[in-house]
């Protein structure tokens, strides 16, 4: 995955921000130890019908729009893709995938995603226009980082067109927006002001966050970022483990680390304000929350997926 930073973000580095280039920048020597796979979540080996469909769970599905982003963040899920216009749909593409979830009515839950769909916004928009066909969905989700990778797009042509569609789609079913924050440097006043421009349309911000290893695994910075997220009206909602992809070994913190943060980040914030721990099983299928300080002496090094099948941590 090439690097790619917005002038935007080049310029939070170029005031300091460590948090922000470490996302961001390469670094000079990389590892050449890899021990992770490619695909750990096996979305195509297992759970890709049609291009840009994955369709893990029962009720709910996977749309990656794109694998197009306008920055690019190292720790990255799907490092295999992203910056590839491979991944771009065409028109058939998004009707195929809209007759796949038409086909699936037992999917009312639809998470779009990439890359950044906000990024190829127009195909955004043309998928938002076939799911509000489709009697069975009930919530849209758009997972993205746009907000804090480029606040000015928002001031776009193309961006107030799509944040009136979402107004429009917020008044007939749930839409929830998922924003991908990691460090409290990311929720400069543009960014929250974009934010709060989002949910005006009648959206529910949610946001998710990734365990990084010298970024945020400190008490104090989640607490703030936390507080930060649940001041101006957004919901932190999940905290992962990094994914155990490859190149991002790197990344990946003490299991127990992340135990004890989480443990006392649940002493100090207000419920709505704390974000639910999950594992992204690899080779598993499910978001597993591992238990905290509060259960002495349970195990973490294992566990059960949602089929019940043992998966080591």
């Amino acid at each position: 995955m090439k690097e790619r930073v917005t002038k935007y973000l080049e310029k939070l580095i170029g005031k300091g921000s460590v948090a922000i280039k470490l996302q961001f920048k390469k670094p000079r020597k990389p590892s050449k130890k890899y021990r992770f796979k490619e695909d750990p979540l096996q979305e195509e080996e297992k759970y890709s019908p049609v291009k840009g469909i994955v369709h893990k769970f029962g009720n709910r599905v996977l749309w990656k729009i794109t694998y197009r982003c306008a920055a690019h963040c190292q720790h990255c899920t799907r490092t295999r893709q992203i910056g590839s216009p491979e991944g771009d749909l065409t028109n058939e593409n998004i009707l195929s995938g809209a007759e796949y979830i038409r086909n699936h009515p037992e999917v009312d839950d639809v998470i779009l995603s990439g890359g950044d769909p906000m990024f190829t916004v127009l195909d955004l928009m043309d998928a938002l226009n076939e799911l509000t066909k489709i009697g069975s969905v009930r919530t849209i989700r758009i997972g993205t980082r746009m907000p804090l990778h480029s606040p000015d797009s928002f001031k776009t042509k193309h961006f107030k067109e799509l944040l009136k569609k979402m107004r429009c789609i917020a008044k007939k079913c749930q839409l929830l927006v998922l924003v991908h924050i990691n460090h409290p440097d990311e929720l400069t006043r543009k960014v929250l002001n974009v934010l709060r421009t989002i949910k005006k349309t009648g959206a529910t911000i949610l946001t998710q966050t990734v365990f990084l290893k010298g970024v945020n695994d400190d008490v104090d910075v989640l607490e703030k970022m936390c507080t930060m997220l649940y001041h101006n009206g957004m919901r932190p909602y999940y905290i992962y483990r990094c994914d155990y992809v490859r190149g991002l070994e790197r990344f990946v913190c003490s299991l127990r680390k992340e135990q004890k943060i989480m443990t006392e980040l649940r002493k100090r914030l207000s419920g709505p304000a704390y974000p639910m721990y999950v594992i992204d099983l690899p080779d598993g299928r499910g978001k597993i929350p591992p238990p905290l300080d509060f259960w002495k002496g349970t195990g973490v090094h294992s566990c059960l997926d949602f089929d019940g099948k043992k998966i080591k941590i």
